[in-house]
């Protein structure tokens, strides 16, 4: 409670200190033109400051002619008439420079009474302002929030920094893969491994525009081979902001014509067909895709998750159309998994664990398993453990530094399930 009343005495301050003056100008100004307070206000009412200067207009008139009388009569030499007609006359100015300093202010006070109505509007503008703000913070403040002091935020801090210096390391040797390869492709423009790699590379670096040039490369040289022509079709894809345009969508029919088994030929025309609001047909490719797929394929998940999606999303019942293979990895066995049954929740979630962590740790000792990576960053994905997952991500960005192609999958992969960039 006491958190508002410091909040709402400082608002009250503030607004009062805003506000006073704007009050206090529009009160003196309306005083003006009333003509209650202000001396000249007061003497343009009773017309004495005028007649007053009218009559010493009309006097100072008479003494010059009275001057030239006086030299007619020779009373006056010509020097000392002379000198008589100066002052008469700076009088004479003197009098007409307070005739329009009193008509100025006059214009003043006018003005004035019309910029009365102008303030108002802009205290009503500052009173809504602080009103509009007090209700914002109504509705998204959370006063009884805890401080968050640096010090408390070390870790976090530096795991951040971690983080970046991992992403920038790994955008270093992504960078200098681009310009090794660029260069050796201008010694041998037939070689197709290093088209394929450049455009991996450009890939992994967020750059899928640049990394179509050196797909098609491949595509041409290679006689339009169907892998190629699945990375290119993905690098359009990825190019158009996930929206499969008419160009894609005929690179992915010529590819499917091929003797290629690349996924992304399957995985992207059921894309397509969802796209053009043909779901069914698209979760019958999908389907067919993850039922002839390796259990331990890393982009198996994401295609799954695809299809349960899709069909909960059109009410369409897939129940017993997908036969996924048995995982071919190390794993629970069928007595592992009827065991497994009999377990409490807790103790399964406890085995569950220790199968991951047992995973980790291998993966500690034979970092050199990218399918192993892939199922740990899912295994932890679907746990609820999405800083495990980024760390496991980021350690793959360091243990397959010197392959792009890997890791413009893993980079994939990571925005399949979900995994937030930094």
């Amino acid at each position: 409670m006491t958190i508002w009343i410091v909040l709402g005495a400082m608002t009250l301050l503030l607004a009062g200190f805003i506000l006073w003056p704007i009050f206090q100008n529009s009160r003196t100004e309306t005083t003006d033109a009333d003509g209650e307070t202000p001396a000249s206000a007061k003497s343009a009412e009773d017309g004495s400051p005028e007649n007053e200067l009218s009559r010493d207009l009309a006097v100072y008139r008479d003494q010059l002619s009275e001057i030239d009388r006086d030299i007619e009569r020779g009373v006056l030499s010509t020097e000392q008439a002379t000198a008589a007609r100066i002052e008469v006359q700076r009088r004479i100015l003197a009098a007409d420079q307070r005739i329009k300093q009193q008509q100025a202010d006059g214009s003043e006070t006018h003005i004035a009474s019309n910029r009365s109505p102008m303030r108002a509007i802009a205290a009503g503008f500052i009173v809504l302002f602080i009103a509009g703000g007090i209700g914002l913070y109504l509705d998204l403040g959370s006063p009884t929030m805890p401080d968050r002091p640096i010090a408390s935020r070390t870790d976090e801090i530096n795991a951040m920094r971690m983080a970046q210096s991992a992403d920038e390391d790994r955008q270093s040797v992504l960078n200098r893969a681009v310009s090794d390869l660029s260069q050796k492709l201008l010694e041998d423009p037939d070689d197709l491994r290093a088209w394929e790699l450049l455009g991996a590379s450009l890939m992994a670096l967020g750059r899928p525009q640049e990394a179509q040039t050196a797909f098609l490369e491949a595509v041409k040289r290679s006689g339009r081979n169907g892998d190629y022509l699945a990375m290119y079709a993905e690098s359009l894809v990825r190019g158009n902001n996930g929206q499969i345009n008419a160009t894609a969508r005929g690179v992915l029919r010529e590819a499917e014509k091929t003797d290629s088994t690349d996924p992304r030929i399957q995985f992207y025309l059921g894309l397509a067909d969802a796209q053009e609001g043909n779901v069914g047909a698209a979760i019958d490719r999908w389907i067919a895709l993850a039922n002839n797929a390796p259990a331990d394929a890393p982009w198996l998940q994401m295609v799954v998750g695809r299809i349960n999606e899709a069909a909960l999303a059109q009410g369409i019942d897939i129940e017993g159309r997908l036969n996924l293979a048995e995982n071919t990895q190390p794993g629970p066995s069928q007595a592992d998994i009827a065991a497994a049954e009999e377990l409490t929740p807790e103790q399964r979630q406890e085995m569950v664990m220790s199968m991951v962590n047992g995973l980790a740790e291998r993966l500690e000792t034979e970092p050199n398993d990218p399918d192993g990576w892939a199922r740990l960053m899912q295994a932890y994905m679907v746990l609820g453990q999405e800083d495990d997952a980024k760390a496991a991500y980021e350690k793959v960005g360091k243990v397959f530094a010197q392959q792009p192609e890997l890791l413009t999958r893993f980079d994939s992969l990571a925005r399949e399930i979900g995994i937030a960039a930094n």
